[in-house]
């Protein structure tokens, strides 16, 4: 899921990953649609956040619903 929606850590996140490592993965909520399509997004600047769960609630409701 990192390399198909593009959520590899390139620097720009939490440093760049150490020498040698593979690039991680940036938390990131996603609402995706059957044809692949991203619906919603939800993208943390600092590796140690998440999503909050009333955001993901609500896009769900506004998408879901």
């Amino acid at each position: 899921m990192t390399n198909l929606f593009g959520l590899g850590n390139e620097g720009r996140h939490s440093g760049p990953p150490p020498i040698g490592a593979k690039k991680l993965p940036v938390p990131t909520s996603l609402l995706v649609d059957i044809s692949g399509k991203v619906l919603w997004m939800d993208q943390s600047e600092n590796y140690q956040h998440r999503s909050d769960p009333d955001r993901v609630i609500a896009a769900l409701r506004e998408y879901l619903d």
